[in-house]
């Protein structure tokens, strides 16, 4: 099974009522009756914690939807774990401990680290490898009665891939070298018409069949003079706007007007064109089939929990926080 991530098991530290609730517990008063269970309120506000901690300016309508969402999780999560009991899944010692493994690889904790951070919550290293227990047993019954019955087929696929196209699109290419005039920001209408007048004599030398490449190193003042001009290979929207609209304009081997940027004037040469595409479906399918895999699985897991919230007693007995 692949293991959880941190944040998927992080609600796991919250589930106090996971656990068999001992009488002293109750003595805080029952939140809600799931079955022949009990969640208490002490366990509603413990798995309220987080959302508390990352909302401390709270109005008291918020603090009263966080505490019915950690409600519903709890009672969910009681459902979700009677089903997996009927349905005799079971979670080794060994799944339990890879479990543990992968979490503090995941965060970088040391076995000290991670005992420190338990404790700073109230929970021990046992009450936390049994609320892991607990959320394999759950992540084992969404696999059992969801995700291993959805069926994703080639049909389905070729659909999907036709309306998310345009995703899959692949920008064209250009190679373009080109000669830069340098126009200082600060430069006054005089002096732009002077390097203007200086790029229009190379052009022209250009257009009566010069070596390109041999006037770029002469006179471009950009670091490509060196490579006879050659700037490399650019996608769309990589080039400066203007440059960018000339280049596509040219043929492989075609010089362009003058073209004014902010950094100047270019004389463009375009040294070669690959159109745009598209990837192919069959280069996208696997990742087409996770993506549809993981929406249809939510969707069914809902229609799922719902339907165990039909077939179950449940009893709001404190609303309030």
């Amino acid at each position: 099974m692949r293991p959880l991530t941190w944040q998927a098991l992080a609600f796991l530290l919250c589930l106090g009522c996971l656990l068999h609730v001992q009488a002293a517990e109750v003595l805080d008063g029952i939140a809600a009756i799931v079955n022949d269970e009990i969640i208490t309120i002490s366990e509603v506000r413990e798995a309220m914690a987080l959302d508390l901690e990352q909302q401390p300016n709270r109005s008291a309508t918020e603090t009263q939807r966080l505490y019915r969402e950690a409600l519903q999780r709890l009672i969910d999560a009681k459902l979700q774990l009677a089903r997996a009991k009927q349905l005799q899944l079971k979670v080794s010692d060994d799944e339990v401990a890879a479990q543990v493994q992968a979490v503090k690889e995941e965060s970088h904790l040391s076995d000290a680290e991670l005992e420190r951070m338990l404790q700073s919550r109230g929970l021990t290293m046992e009450v936390y490898r049994q609320r892991i227990r607990e959320g394999l047993l759950i992540a084992k019954a969404i696999n059992a009665e969801v995700r291993s019955r959805l069926v994703i087929d080639e049909e389905e696929l070729r659909q999907a891939y036709a309306e998310r196209r345009q995703r899959y699109q692949v920008p064209g290419e250009l190679t373009v070298s080109h000669i830069l005039f340098l126009v200082p920001p600060t430069a006054t209408a005089e002096e732009e018409a002077r390097i203007r007048q200086r790029a229009a004599e190379v052009l022209a030398q250009l257009r009566r069949g010069a070596d390109f490449a041999t006037l770029a190193r002469r006179y471009s003042e950009g670091p490509s003079a060196e490579r006879g001009g050659l700037l490399g290979t650019f996608r769309q929207g990589e080039l400066l706007p203007g440059f960018e609209e000339a280049a596509a304009a040219l043929q492989p081997g075609e010089i362009s007007d003058l073209v004014r940027t902010r950094v100047g004037f270019h004389i463009i040469r375009l040294e070669a064109k690959k159109a745009g595409n598209y990837r192919p479906f069959e280069a996208v399918k696997d990742e087409l089939r996770a993506e549809l895999l993981e929406q249809k699985t939510a969707q069914r897991y809902q229609e799922w929990l719902e339907s165990l919230r039909q077939q179950a007693y449940i009893k709001i007995v404190y609303e309030g926080v």
